[in-house]
């Protein structure tokens, strides 16, 4: 294999991390001794055959179709046990290699770094066998299964997160598609989804020739709007592609000698680009690793401001991408869901290295550097009114689609606001939680005169992401599993995923994640103090609490809140140290005066803050 042939390719996918997929064929597994659908068929037709004292002379298909008259299926060669355990006995000591399960290849492993990483998110296979499965669960990923037999609801080209699809079954949960008959169609489900795949995604084609399957190639080669390159691994002089693929599909072909190094190779040279490419796509454990590099590094307060800086410009050129309008009928949700995933994928790095800052922020050094980076998240460019095509969301008057997009361009400074606040709360960094949710100003214009105002109305969970609630409810649901209030399951659980590096404890974290959102509720009722005569509870309920209390021991919209014992003990600490900071200006009577007026907002009474039994802080610096 030449590495410039792969250069292409690995260009591809760094430019456009999870747009391109992986269609994968048998050669993958056939180095963990995984034999392919074709050898199956003909070896189980020749157990046939000697189990009726019959020779084979030439091909063994050839003889079923002359004993049988028909050509063979799956259904024919393996329904005769009785139940489906005989079944799945019967294939049993296909998926079994001397006596052993095999284990994922170095190209497995390989794939699963990197949609560990970020770069693929959808893998079409026509292999049978879970080896793709077990190596990502081994780099912490739970990959979503779709068969021929899945729910359509499931079948999402949305890049939110892995998705395998096994085209051709799997073992042992499904029947199998190994013999020609079998391989010629598919269901109208899995034909649309493929459809939307192939139109939506580039592809890297690895495995196979792909001859047999005859279906998917008729899938493949169907005329459509293509938006990205298909690249065709081949073993031979001469790629030996179909030729209706080469007519429809063009594909680049690379010569490799076997998917392990291909991969190998793909993987180095994507590492080599993403060194010096300006969209490198950062997980959140590589961000927090790259901040506390920087801050244990030489001059961190010249280093530290230019990574940040850097990674604020790629938030931001993608939250300002002119993507709100939308010619003619557009799948709303379908639409919605794909921006978000965009901007989530950009801003998820950033948030991490706010957090980062703030966690280890010891004297509030960088609490300017913070505040001025939500500040300028806080401020996106300004986007015309939708002009034309406008879509209107079914229960929600007065909203369109374009109105859900563009409150979207808010969700990079929700995701770092919160994230930074409860590191800032973790670690009782009072100065640090004070430029994250005092310092940053949206700007306004009356006229020619720029305004400062405080940017809560605009930053929190319902405005920006309740376009239509049901469709946050669905992802959520989809994403992680139901919870008690499905709609804030997404936003607390994505940035749980933010700062899984920092705070593993995921039930600290539900208790960190309360107590900021207090505080920012009383940061913000403490921006009201000189009108407070004016200030009207009801209307502004909504803005007390941020809307993303995972339980019922947070702030409901719709019932008496309940300020939980934990939250009152944290008060308590920090209001005896609040002086030496810069958190309500050191002023503790100032703070209280927020806390009452809380309790008076939702005709409660206000616990009194006496005496700390819960929190106590370790100063900590990166690595220790």
């Amino acid at each position: 294999m030449i590495p410039d042939d792969v250069l292409p390719a690995a260009f591809a996918v760094v430019q456009s991390p999870k747009r391109y997929a992986l269609l994968l064929g048998s050669g993958i597994s056939r180095d963990a001794g995984i034999l392919t659908g074709g050898e199956i068929t003909r070896d189980r037709i020749r157990q046939i055959a000697n189990g009726l004292e019959e020779p084979i002379e030439g091909k063994p298909e050839d003889w079923y179709q002359q004993k049988y008259g028909t050509e063979p299926t799956f259904s024919d060669l393996f329904n005769g046990p009785s139940t489906p355990e005989d079944r799945e006995a019967a294939l049993h000591e296909y998926f079994v290699v001397e006596g052993s399960v095999p284990q994922p290849t170095k190209a497995h492993r390989t794939i699963a770094r990197m949609v560990k990483e970020g770069l693929i998110s959808l893998i079409i296979t026509t292999n049978f066998d879970d080896l793709l499965e077990q190596a990502l669960r081994d780099e912490g990923v739970r990959p979503v299964v779709i068969t021929e037999g899945s729910d359509p609801a499931k079948m999402s080209v949305i890049p939110d997160q892995c998705r395998i699809v096994k085209v051709n079954g799997d073992y042992p949960d499904t029947p199998l598609k190994m013999t020609p008959k079998d391989l010629a169609s598919y269901k109208e489900d899995l034909i649309g989804y493929l459809d939307r795949i192939f139109s939506e995604c580039g592809l890297i084609i690895c495995g196979g020739s792909m001859k047999d399957d005859t279906g998917l190639v008729e899938i493949l080669a169907k005329e459509r709007v293509r938006r990205h390159t298909v690249y065709w691994c081949h073993l031979k002089e001469r790629a030996d592609i179909p030729q209706k693929i080469i007519d429809a599909l063009e594909p680049a072909t690379i010569r490799i000698s076997s998917a392990d190094e291909f991969f190998g190779e793909l993987y180095m040279r994507i590492e080599v680009l993403r060194g010096y490419h300006r969209n490198e796509t950062l997980t959140p454990t590589l961000a927090v690793r790259k901040v506390k590099d920087a801050l244990m590094g030489p001059n961190p307060d010249l280093i530290v401001p230019d990574v940040i800086n850097a990674e604020v410009e790629k938030v931001l050129a993608e939250v300002e991408k002119d993507r709100y309008i939308l010619p003619g009928t557009v799948e709303a949700q379908a639409v919605y869901y794909r921006r978000l995933a965009e901007i989530e994928d950009a801003a998820t790095p950033l948030a991490a290295m706010l957090a980062t800052l703030a966690y280890y922020d010891n004297n509030g050094d960088y609490a300017a550097l913070i505040a001025d980076t939500i500040e300028r998240l806080v401020n996106p460019k300004y986007i015309e009114p939708f002009a034309q095509g406008s879509v209107k969301i079914s229960g929600r008057p007065g909203l369109d689609l374009s109105s859900g997009l563009k409150n979207l361009r808010y969700y990079p400074a929700l995701l770092a606001v919160y994230a930074a606040g409860i590191a800032a709360v973790k670690e009782e960094r009072l100065t640090t939680l004070d430029a994250v949710i005092s310092k940053p100003q949206m700007f306004r214009y009356h006229g020619v005169y720029q305004q400062k105002t405080e940017f809560f109305d605009r930053v929190n969970v319902w405005n920006i992401l309740e376009c239509d609630h049901h469709w946050i409810i669905d992802l959520g649901q989809e994403t992680f599993g139901s919870s008690e209030h499905p709609f804030y399951t997404y936003p607390f659980l994505t940035i749980l995923g933010i700062l899984k590096p920092l705070i593993p404890n995921e039930k600290r974290y539900a208790e960190y994640f309360d107590i900021f959102e207090y505080l920012y509720c009383l940061s913000f009722l403490d921006s009201w103090r000189e009108n407070w005569e004016l200030f009207e509870p009801l209307h502004h309920r909504s803005n007390l609490q941020m809307k993303c209390v995972p339980d019922s021991r947070g702030y409901d919209l719709y019932s008496t809140p309940t300020i939980p014992p934990y939250v009152v003990d944290y008060l308590a600490g920090i209001i005896g140290t609040m002086k030496s900071t810069a958190f309500f200006d050191g002023d503790a009577e100032r703070f209280g005066k927020a806390h009452t007026k809380f309790a008076e907002c939702f005709k409660i009474e206000a616990p009194e803050l006496t005496k700390r039994r819960i929190y106590v802080r370790a100063s900590r610096r990166p690595g220790t």
